[in-house]
C-alpha cells in the first residue's frame, strides 16, 4: 500500500473506534470505580482510554495489512 492510503486507513479505523470505544465506556459505566463529583478525572479517563484502545487498534489492523502485501 502507498503511504497515503496506510495514513487514510490508519486514522478512518482510528476514528471509528475511537467513538466506538467510548461509547462502551459509557455503557459499562466506568464512573463508579471514581469519587463521587470526580467529573474531570471521569472525563480524562474515557479520553485516555479511548485513545490509548483506538491507536491499539489502528496500529493493529496496519501491522496486519502490511504483512500481507497485495502484489
Amino acid at each position: 500500500m502507498t503511504g497515503l492510503a496506510i495514513y487514510l486507513v490508519f486514522w478512518g479505523v482510528f476514528v471509528v473506534s475511537f467513538i466506538t470505544v467510548f461509547r462502551v465506556l459509557q455503557a459499562i459505566q466506568i464512573e463508579r470505580i471514581f469519587k463521587k463529583y470526580r467529573l474531570f478525572e471521569i472525563n480524562a479517563a474515557y479520553l485516555i482510554i479511548s485513545i490509548l484502545v483506538s491507536y491499539l487498534l489502528a496500529k493493529f489492523l496496519i501491522d496486519i495489512i502490511e504483512l500481507f502485501p497485495l502484489k
